[in-house]
């Protein structure tokens, strides 16, 4: 298919959906694996009733794919010529990264589905199993403590990774300052 500009209006119509406006101006691959990889962020919500605070990575896609649609409608005729059609993650291919840096991105990708898996076996093993063998009364008084650890056990795990980050980029910049 062609890739050509197309009516703005529609473009910005289309563009409320990550993918669909990359869609209509011609790049088939771009648009679907953002669309795709947009929907597969609904999976973990779906999945496990109790994590709706996952939803925040849906909106950051979300956002990502309605500015990247404005950014590629925007380009200038000939750029927008130069513009290749290929998928979302393909567009991050030129980073240049570091073995060191692929192992901690393995080792977080891990830890995260790690924790999503026991959230899940939680959801699974407390609601339907262990609920049942609590009485009422105590019931009440346990419920809110309880219902709540999966959320828990990921606020910690992404306050320590943004402090790793935050120490990590200012370990980088005490290194260039020493630098010069």
């Amino acid at each position: 298919m062609k890739q050509k500009k197309k009516n703005r209006f529609f473009t910005f119509i289309f563009s409320l959906l990550p993918g669909a406006a990359e869609m209509y101006m011609g790049f088939m691959k771009n648009g679907l694996s953002m669309m795709i990889i947009f929907f597969i962020s609904f999976v973990p919500m779906i999945m496990f009733n109790a994590m709706e605070f996952i939803m925040l990575l849906s909106v950051v896609l979300w956002f990502y794919g309605f500015f990247h649609a404005r950014n590629i409608a925007g380009l200038d005729d000939e750029d927008f010529e130069r513009f290749e059609d290929k998928y979302i993650w393909e567009e991050f291919g030129d980073l240049e990264w570091k073995e060191h840096d692929q192992t901690k991105i393995r080792k977080w990708g891990a830890i995260f589905l790690i924790i999503i898996g026991v959230a899940a076996l939680w959801d699974y093993f407390f609601y339907e199993i262990i609920c049942r063998l609590i009485p009422g009364d105590y019931w009440n008084d346990i419920y809110p403590i309880v219902k709540d650890i999966p959320m828990v056990v990921f606020a910690i795990l992404f306050i320590i990774i943004g402090i790793k980050m935050i120490r990590g980029k200012k370990e980088e910049l005490d290194a260039q300052s020493e630098e010069v």
